[in-house]
């Protein structure tokens, strides 16, 4: 994360497992830049996953459903605008309240320029999850059903940016691993 020094009004890149002194001598600590913000843990959500939340013949919908309503203390969940303009605005307008929506400005060039040996290579989209990820710490993870993601976007780039072990998975995964409990669906019939 960059700061500014409040001693000598540097940018500065302070990390979460290390010393961070400033060029002026000062020693930074990280957790007054973050104030609030790493209270609890972030997890960013794909397009698919609002995609099934809301498609009524999805067999994944019901996982995606609880990771949007759910309600943890410790947990929040959260997409970039880049996703929300690919979902489109008859679900943007279904999103509930409590989903936090980060702003990606730019995507620098070393994301853009990852290119793979599979068919599928990275969208803007998929690209500013990752950025999202790389600008704020309290971000843990990504909910996703891309397969490819894990070679395409992630691999190894977020943890080698934080000390904190990066989870990449989809929404079954999620629900299983957090033991978030799945309201059944009356079937209309």
């Amino acid at each position: 994360m960059k700061v500014t020094c409040p001693h000598c009004k540097r940018r500065i890149h302070i990390g979460q497992s290390r010393k961070n002194v400033c060029a002026c001598g000062k020693l930074l600590n990280y957790r007054h830049f973050l104030h609030e913000k790493i209270a609890y843990d972030v997890y960013l959500v794909d397009a698919n996953i609002l995609i099934y939340a809301f498609e009524s013949s999805s067999v994944r919908r019901k996982y995606c459903q609880a990771i949007l309503a759910m309600h943890a203390p410790s947990m929040s969940i959260a997409t970039t605008r880049q996703i929300i303009e690919e979902v489109g605005s008859v679900i943007e307008q279904q999103l509930p309240e409590a989903l936090l929506i980060y702003h990606v400005s730019t995507i620098p060039s070393d994301l853009t320029e990852i290119k793979t040996n599979f068919f599928k290579q990275p969208s803007i989209a998929d690209l500013s999850l990752v950025q999202a990820a790389y600008e704020h710490p309290e971000v843990r993870g990504i909910i996703t059903y891309d397969k490819d993601f894990a070679r395409i976007a992630t691999a190894g780039l977020v943890e080698r940016k934080s000390s904190v072990k990066f989870w990449l998975g989809n929404a079954k995964q999620f629900v299983e691993k957090h033991r978030i409990r799945i309201k059944e669906v009356e079937e209309e019939g």
